[in-house]
């Protein structure tokens, strides 16, 4: 337990040596008028992330540190989405491009799972759009990086073993939150919110086998990924909501306008801060409400209908900020 401290002590003080150089040398994010930033921040730091977290592979693969890290095909694809982000961020890539990273990483870890046909296409389309979701919620400083921290933080602490290398990525990005809260000092770019997003997959799905509490319903251990994902459902439906509204006024799905929910409620409140501590608030509380669930299953009809009830009275609220706010 010492070692493992001491590793995720190392990581943090990397981490915090690589942002730094960063602000340095790193690629700059020039602001555009559907930016929330003003002056030319360094982006794609999550390349130094990405770095520590594969050094330390690294080292554990070679018995340097005692670690317990996932299949190599799960750390291929961390590399192609890592390199993938990068360029992106350095030089727009088409989305086409992109989203074909995202289905080739993914397919890397199912293609070590035994899957039934229908069970892997539910896989293969909750793991890229977990990854997108991820991307499209890094929109104000601090809110990806603060709620993956919250949750991935809940369910390592809850059920994954000290030793594991995600507490490497963990450490990492809580070091970074420092760097891009309250004042964005660096980026994480697509580079770190792709890789978030699919450490999140790994996660969930290296977890699930071993939680027999979970009934399933349609795949192995569905109820496992509901009460891995309830935490962030705020969030998720923020997205969801946004996509949904672009296709109704026929909008590009997939280009960057400004106009999600945290956007409108951030014009709302003239405040990004608040609105990122309302989102890690209502974070908290569904965190609260998923350990609840899991110790008392005669709840869970309870509590989503009362969760429904509240997303509904949400999506009205932001509705009528997306008619005041137009992007």
């Amino acid at each position: 337990m010492v070692c493992v401290v001491y590793a995720w002590f190392i990581a943090a003080l990397l981490s915090a040596g690589f942002l730094s150089l960063w602000r340095k040398i790193g690629i700059r994010d020039i602001p555009s008028h559907r930016s929330v930033h003003v002056a030319a921040i360094p982006t794609a730091a999550g390349v130094c992330i990405s770095f520590i977290f594969l050094i330390f592979f690294f080292l554990a693969e070679i018995n340097v540190v005692s670690l317990e890290v996932p299949p190599l095909a799960s750390i291929i694809g961390f590399v192609i989405l890592a390199v993938v982000g990068f360029m992106d961020d350095w030089k727009e890539l088409s989305y086409k491009t992109r989203l074909f990273s995202h289905m080739l990483a993914v397919g890397l870890v199912l293609v070590q799972q035994n899957l039934s046909p229908v069970e892997y296409f539910l896989w293969f389309f909750i793991g890229v759009s977990l990854i997108n979701a991820c991307n499209f919620l890094d929109g104000l400083n601090g809110l990806l990086a603060s709620q993956w921290l919250l949750t991935i933080g809940f369910l390592l602490g809850a059920f994954a073993p000290f030793n594991s290398i995600f507490w490497i990525l963990w450490c990492s990005i809580l070091v970074y939150l420092f760097f891009n809260f309250p004042k964005a000092r660096v980026f994480i770019g697509d580079t770190g919110s792709t890789i978030l997003g699919f450490s999140y997959l790994i996660i969930i799905f290296s977890l699930a086998p071993n939680q027999h509490e979970f009934p399933s319903i349609i795949l192995p251990h569905d109820s496992f990924l509901m009460f891995s994902l309830f935490p962030l459902s705020v969030a998720w439906c923020d997205v969801a909501f946004t996509i949904v509204k672009r296709f109704i006024d026929k909008r590009s799905v997939v280009a960057s306008f400004g106009d999600y929910g945290f956007h409108h409620k951030a014009k709302f409140f003239n405040s990004h801060i608040l609105v990122t501590f309302v989102y890690l608030g209502l974070n908290c509380l569904l965190t609260f409400l998923a350990t609840l669930l899991f110790f008392n299953h005669q709840y869970i009809s309870s509590v989503c209908c009362f969760y429904a009830i509240i997303q509904l009275l949400h999506w009205g609220f932001i509705y009528r900020l997306s008619k005041k706010y137009i992007a």
